[in-house]
């Protein structure tokens, strides 16, 4: 057991490491764009951006979720796993290319249909990459493909501040899209020598696993862009660019890094599925190591609104600054929510996940319908709390699949809850004394918090760790992993 975690803090590290690279430049690409562009167009943005994920969301098989969970994997498996992903995402692209009219003329925005037309290519490109990929991220073996991603983050990002700088609209986002997704399929190649032909052999399968993901995708895109379609329909296109913009700045973190950083954990709790011990150990270990980034991010957020938003996006952005607190709660749920649902992936549940997700969804809907927003701060609250909800609720259903122990998981999240309690005392107590400028808050106070947070974590992990063997097999961890972390070379 004590290997796998290892493994998978090592995988962690690694992920982290080279996704904090990749963000980066995201952040770079952010506070470039966010200055170049207005709140018009970043409504625009959000309108293609929902556009496309519909059409993307029935296109997604699953085919990483079904390879993960499989205990043997064959050729057979990879091949038609790769001839599904064709199959489905090109009958997606001539899909976009028939409805691109409709939803321009629905949407009122004419440029719409030229722009999902190119974007659209972007379908069949995804499905052309190596599936070998699929194999190495169920073997942990994230080295090859995130210096893949860490390429592709470089070059999608010259081409979108270029052209940004030059035509100053959303079609920089649109070519950047298609430069990352075909230097990411070209390289899937050159990393692996790999290379996968057509074949059917396994379809009935995997569409018996995969069919139950895209309906859940549907669901999730319900989910997720609601609030969006509503902030459109009752505020406008400009204050729904304000509201996309904060909800990107706020998930950005979780989405390029601490997402793909916890997908060995899915990999390491399909591992275990058969032995109901070491599931829960381990369910335990990937919420605790989870929430353990999270929390420290998710108060800096609250506690600094105007601040981060400020420097990163620009004072034109000051007044959607409040949106921040409450999409820093919807951020920590997120990512919880993402990781439990690929738990219930990883131990076959794709099924019961589907009904989770589409009865949780309906509730969603009927309850930010039927409690109308009269502001666009109100409407933002109400959907962070549901999202709490909601998270809660999946993670009592995880708890009963895979008996992780509310009462043990509470034991071990018990030093990054006081670290967070004492450096939200200490943060409060400058604030109180010392005014700094915007600038100078952020980083005299993200050093401080970094400093007084990572130095009480590690001395309650020893204090909690004298009392229980499990909290000294993580610590255990965490220090074999230190050295991986620090020796790390590319």
């Amino acid at each position: 057991m004590s290997s796998v975690s290892t493994r998978v803090l090592q995988s962690t590290g690694f992920l982290l490491l080279i996704q904090l690279l990749q963000r980066g430049l995201g952040i770079i690409s952010t506070l470039i764009l966010a200055r170049i562009l207005a709140p018009e167009q970043f409504g625009i943005i959000a309108l293609v951006a929902i556009a496309l994920q519909f059409f993307d969301i029935l296109a997604d098989a699953g085919n990483q979720h079904y390879i993960i969970q499989k205990a043997e994997i064959s050729d057979t498996d990879l091949n038609t796993a790769w001839t599904l992903e064709i199959l489905i995402k090109s009958s997606m692209m001539l899909l976009v290319i028939v409805s691109a009219p409709l939803l321009a003329h629905y949407f009122n925005e004419p440029e719409l249909t030229l722009a999902l037309w190119i974007s659209s290519l972007v379908l069949p490109l995804k499905a052309l990459r190596n599936p070998i990929l699929m194999l190495q991220a169920k073997q942990l073996n994230y080295r090859p493909i995130f210096k893949l991603n860490l390429w592709q983050k470089i070059l999608s990002f010259v081409a979108v501040i270029s052209i940004a700088m030059i035509w100053q609209n959303f079609w920089a986002i649109v070519a950047g899209n298609l430069v990352a997704a075909l230097i990411y399929t070209l390289g899937s190649y050159y990393i692996n020598d790999y290379r996968p032909t057509l074949s059917t052999r396994q379809l009935g399968e995997q569409w018996l696993f995969s069919k139950w993901l895209m309906f859940r995708g549907l669901i999730g895109f319900v989910r997720s862009q609601i609030d969006s379609l509503l902030v459109s329909r009752w505020f406008g296109t400009r204050e729904l660019g304000g509201f996309h913009l904060l909800r990107e700045l706020a998930v950005m973190p979780a989405v390029s890094v601490v997402i793909p950083a916890t997908e060995p954990l899915q990999a390491a709790i399909a591992d275990d599925r058969f032995n109901q011990s070491a599931l829960a150990y381990r369910t335990r270990f990937s919420l605790v190591l989870l929430s353990s980034m999270l929390l420290p991010i998710s108060l800096f957020m609250w506690l600094y609104p105007q601040q981060i938003v400020y420097i990163l996006l620009g004072s034109q952005w000051q007044q959607y600054a409040e949106l921040l607190q409450p999409f820093s709660l919807f951020f920590f749920t997120f990512c919880l929510f993402a990781l439990s649902s690929n738990a219930c992936l990883a131990v076959g549940q794709a099924k019961l996940l589907f009904w989770f997700d589409l009865i949780s969804t309906l509730i969603i809907v009927a309850i930010l319908v039927y409690f109308r927003a009269s502001t666009l701060l109100e409407l933002t609250w109400l959907r962070a709390w549901l999202a709490v909800f909601t998270t809660l609720a999946l993670m009592l259903l995880l708890e009963r699949k895979t008996s992780f122990n509310w009462t043990k998981l509470t034991l071990l999240l018990a030093p990054v809850l006081i670290s967070i309690l004492v450096s939200y005392a200490a943060l409060i107590l400058i604030d109180s004394v010392f005014a700094f400028s915007a600038f100078l808050t952020l980083l005299v106070n993200g050093l401080l918090f970094c400093t007084i947070f990572i130095g009480c974590y590690i001395a309650s992990c020893r204090v909690v760790a004298k009392y229980s063997a499990e909290m000294q097999r993580y610590v255990q961890h965490l220090q074999r992993l230190l050295p991986t972390w620090l020796n790390f070379r590319f």
